[in-house]
């Protein structure tokens, strides 16, 4: 039976900073870590100086970039986990831009140390690539678990009504850090593009966070109701209430809130960029749009034409489908396994 631990560092900043969204990896790495002990892997979390096979980081933190060099210097397998862009910091964090080139230089070091550097896409290995990453690369989706996100139309019904939107009305939902990366401001440009249409609300649901930026700075909010920070445990509630789910974000690694509301039946509406050109199919999982121009458009048309908008949903449940995170599990072990026999050594 192979071991892994897996480091996410998230528990022992809590006290230090107050954060209510612990992302991608805060909801996700749990729930794989379930699947991978069904399998029969045995999973340590966030205790690094246990006995195991395999170490698995997940974020590069002060701690887990020590344990990294710990891990090289005895030689014993490591994977570190591309869930963290340097590009990523820019639109998000206070000062990103500035401090880009440091955390560039950090990441790259970080990154070498890997045997493995694990991708949820290829847009991963290839942006890691060109910051000068030269470790092998693994791509792994970082999964949805189709039996938690399902839709349930109480949940959405109840959440409609908590924030007045009545049921003939079309309900246009965003998820994720109210910072500029996920593209707030277009969200609200195609609020007030679409002025015309009362019959059709637009919710975003996530609030900032300590240390980054608010794009409310910036950008007035526009017909667009911002309800803050929705606990993840209610999160299906939003996804079943939405009539379509638009994701304009500006930059990503992955993007797990897409994948959760595709798993939950929503025609999904995303920006078009490269982190999607390998895996998420134009007409055929969404539709994509480039400027606010085209999401308004595309948005009109899954509002009015029920063919297209049937059509988006069977499409969105095939790209949720295609990355149960019950294959990605399944994935993720049989690396760790060939890691433990020695089968994946990168020179150090």
């Amino acid at each position: 039976m192979v071991s892994v631990c897996m480091l996410t560092e998230l528990e022992s900043y809590k006290g230090i900073i107050p954060y209510k969204n612990p992302g991608g990896m805060g909801t996700n790495a749990p729930m794989v870590v379930r699947e991978l002990e069904k399998l029969g892997c045995r999973v340590i979390m966030n205790k690094p100086e246990e006995d195991y096979d395999v170490l698995h980081i997940h974020s590069p933190l002060p701690n887990s970039f020590l344990w990294a060099i710990k891990r090289k210097i005895s030689g014993k397998p490591l994977v570190v986990h591309g869930r963290h862009l340097p590009e990523l910091i820019k639109g998000g964090f206070v000062g990103g831009s500035l401090f880009y080139p440091f955390v560039r230089m950090y990441s790259v070091l970080f990154y070498n140390m890997g045997d493995i550097v694990l991708g949820a896409t290829p847009y991963v290995a290839k942006s890691l690539s060109r910051d000068g990453v030269r470790r092998p690369f693994r791509i792994i989706p970082n999964g949805i678990n189709r039996e938690v996100f399902v839709r349930d139309p109480q949940r959405g019904a109840s959440f409609r009504e908590r924030w007045g939107v009545k049921p003939d009305e079309r309900l246009v939902v965003s998820v994720g850090l109210r910072i500029p990366r996920k593209g707030v401001d277009t969200f609200v440009s195609m609020s007030s593009r679409m002025a015309h249409r009362p019959d059709v609300k637009f919710v975003w649901v996530g609030s900032s966070e300590v240390l980054l930026e608010d794009a409310l700075d910036e950008t007035s909010t526009g017909r667009v109701s911002f309800v803050g920070h929705i606990p993840f445990e209610d999160i299906v509630g939003v996804y079943s209430a939405a009539d379509v789910f638009v994701f304009p974000t500006k930059a990503e690694s992955y993007g797990n809130v897409m994948l959760e509301a595709a798993s939950c039946g929503c025609p999904l509406l995303i920006r078009d960029i490269p982190v999607y050109e390998e895996w998420v199919k134009d007409g055929t999982h969404c539709l994509k749009a480039r400027t606010d121009e085209e999401f308004v458009s595309n948005l009109e048309q899954m509002l009015d034409d029920p063919a297209l908008r049937a059509s988006m949903v069977t499409g969105a449940r095939s790209l949720a489908e295609e990355h149960d995170i019950k294959k990605c599990a399944k994935m993720l072990k049989a690396m760790y396994e060939e890691m433990a026999e020695g089968g994946i050594r990168a020179d150090r």
